[in-house]
């Protein structure tokens, strides 16, 4: 009975935040799978590093979780880049410094950045693992087509519940670990990150294009069928939560290079 409860209250949390409470934790592992092996063992702690990956991946996960318990404390899961002109030409430290930025998925991105860098360099097991999962969490939204766009759940479009039926019910019953197409992860230079992450931003609004047009269409549909939404979006999907996991893996590596 509490198993069912808790895996209930799981799936709750995913209704409306991230890529679901599962696949989170599917884009941190595979995040970390694709690392090498001696760069994972310095910030590990000590533990083996499949036990490592797996925690980390709970505890990405579980920033959706946190929001729930302490909404004033955590930051918003969505960045609409049209709410700050201009924001393409800054460093990561003066976006930091814009008007609301540590209240948004970005913000919070770019400060758990640092804060890995600094944890890792005071060796500090604990900070640089909860940091590690909100650098992961906040990358991974932003992949996420209907965290970057105002129409997130449909809203503007007679599609409420938009949200829950892509990332929830797709998310956690039809997408799987194998679905992500593998690609080795790079270090970037603190000055090429924001255009990566604008770059990212972008593409993803593009694709939230094709979410609404899929379910728009399956609510045509006399009865609204799951498996055909799932086929319209499965190439999206898949790219997108793909490159969320080699952004994680980039964002990383970045932070620990220097």
């Amino acid at each position: 009975m509490k198993a069912t409860l808790l895996l209930l209250f799981l799936i709750a949390c995913s209704l409306c935040l991230g890529w679901s409470f599962f696949t989170h934790s599917k884009i941190a592992v595979a995040a970390l799978e694709s690392i090498e092996p001696s760069v994972l063992e310095t910030i590990s702690g000590g533990l083996p590093l499949p036990l490592f990956n797996e925690w980390i991946g709970l505890q990405t996960s579980f920033v959706d979780v946190d929001r729930y318990f302490v909404r004033d404390l955590v930051p918003g899961h969505g960045f609409r880049i049209h709410n700050y002109p201009g924001i393409e030409g800054l460093t990561m430290s003066e976006i930091l410094e814009l008007p609301g930025m540590p209240k948004n998925a970005l913000g919070a991105l770019i400060t758990a950045f640092f804060d890995v860098r600094n944890f890792a360099r005071s060796g500090d097991f604990a900070g640089t693992s909860y940091a590690i999962a909100r650098l992961f969490h906040f990358a991974s939204d932003l992949t996420m087509p209907l965290h970057v766009v105002n129409n997130s759940d449909g809203q503007l479009t007679a599609q409420a519940g938009l949200h829950v039926r892509i990332e929830s019910i797709l998310g956690n019953f039809f997408f799987r670990s194998e679905m992500f197409l593998r690609q080795g992860p790079r270090i970037f230079k603190d000055e090429e990150i924001p255009a990566v992450l604008f770059e990212s931003i972008r593409k993803s609004m593009e694709q939230s294009k094709v979410f609404e047009a899929a379910d728009m269409k399956r609510k045509s549909d006399t009865a609204y069928r799951f498996a055909a939404l799932w086929r319209d979006v499965k190439e999206v999907f898949i790219e997108a939560t793909s490159r969320a996991v080699y952004l994680c893996a980039s964002l990383l590596m970045s932070a620990l290079s220097l």
